[in-house]
């Protein structure tokens, strides 16, 4: 399944449900493996799929040096909530902003965003691809004397990459049941998987990434006053899910993993230009959890670690992560299935 989300803060934000990489739509996708055990696997994906969730994005970058401990910079966004329907290799869906949030700007800033998602989820491959672009940020856990927020509205971060996944089990265990539910895992059951990556992230500051009181209050060194900076990473990591299956419609879903990531960023201080290459471990996390039956399903899932880099810079280092939390409840409809007993009499 494909997911695409455009998002900009204070207005509607939608985004659109595409299942795509077919060359059989009306009968299946050439992301699945045809033979699955019926005893570990109940197929939905010809019924209507409806859902309503809560998504928030725990969008932050840190920054720690010799004197410092994590700067924690964040934007000012908050939970949106979203309906959408699913059927066979076709999805639509709306999310808006929480009408119940207010975004209080003289505290915390005011940020601008953009958030582009496409989320595949076939049997046996999976893939998901984010362009992101947020202007506008604030320091959570630094006050000055008057306590109010640092708050940096020139900041700007934009990032853009890729991972796949590869289901090693996937006649007996199903990534679509733990996230999408258009498929349902009877028994428990787990696989091995690989994930591959790729991301790009760049930051600007016109007056720097940490701001002048800081910098005199704990004597940071020049070198440490970041005015931007880029960075690439290319990860690959071996992993591995499994889903408990209990109480025949309980579920728990876990899957982990562990990888290594050739990162290369060049960053821009007030004195000079730093260009440096590292290896440097990364770990992703994905947990999921719910009740799902044959008519309704309910459940919530945490994806941290997607879009993380950690590179240090001469003494300090950087780190940016954007996690996931859903919350869902849904409904599916067999509302197609006269029709198609009429096309095969």
């Amino acid at each position: 399944m494909k997911t695409i989300a455009l998002s900009k803060r204070a207005s509607l934000i939608p985004f659109l449900f595409c299942l795509a990489l077919s060359a059989k739509a009306q009968d299946r996708d050439t992301l699945s493996i045809p033979d699955i055990d019926s005893n570990y696997i109940q197929d939905y994906t010809g019924w209507l799929t409806t859902r309503l969730y809560l998504l928030y994005q725990n969008a932050s970058f840190r920054v720690s040096t010799n004197e410092t401990d994590n700067i924690i910079y964040k934007p000012n966004t908050n939970i949106k909530i979203g309906i959408a329907g699913i059927y066979k290799w076709f999805g639509i869906g709306l999310t808006i902003n929480n009408p119940f949030y207010t975004f209080r700007e003289s505290v915390y800033g005011k940020t601008t965003a953009i958030d582009l998602r496409v989320n595949a989820f076939g049997r046996a491959v999976a893939g998901e691809l984010f362009i992101q672009n947020f202007h506008g940020f604030y320091i959570r856990n630094i006050h000055p004397a008057y306590e109010k927020y640092y708050l940096l509205p020139d900041m700007n971060l934009f990032s853009i990459g890729a991972y796949g996944y590869w289901v090693y089990n996937s006649r007996r265990f199903s990534l679509r049941a733990a996230f999408i539910q258009n498929e349902k895992q009877l028994k428990s059951a787990g696989s091995f998987m690989v994930r591959p990556g790729f991301s790009f992230f760049e930051m600007t500051s016109d007056t720097g990434i940490i701001p002048g009181n800081i910098i005199s209050t704990y004597k940071l060194a020049k070198d440490e006053v970041v005015k931007s900076g880029r960075f690439y990473s290319f990860s690959l990591a071996p992993g591995y899910t499994y889903t408990l299956v209990f109480l025949k419609n309980i579920y728990i879903n876990a899957a982990v993993f562990p990888g290594v990531s050739f990162i290369t960023y060049s960053y821009e201080t007030r004195n000079k230009t730093i260009v440096h290459e590292d290896f440097v471990f990364q770990l992703g996390l994905r947990l999921a959890a719910g009740f799902n039956a044959k008519r309704w399903y309910l459940g919530g899932a945490l994806i941290t670690g997607f879009n993380d880099l950690d590179a240090p810079w001469s003494n300090s280092s950087f780190f940016y992560d954007v996690s996931q939390f859903r919350i869902w409840g849904g409904m599916r409809f067999d509302v197609f299935r006269k029709k198609t007993k009429t096309n095969n009499s």
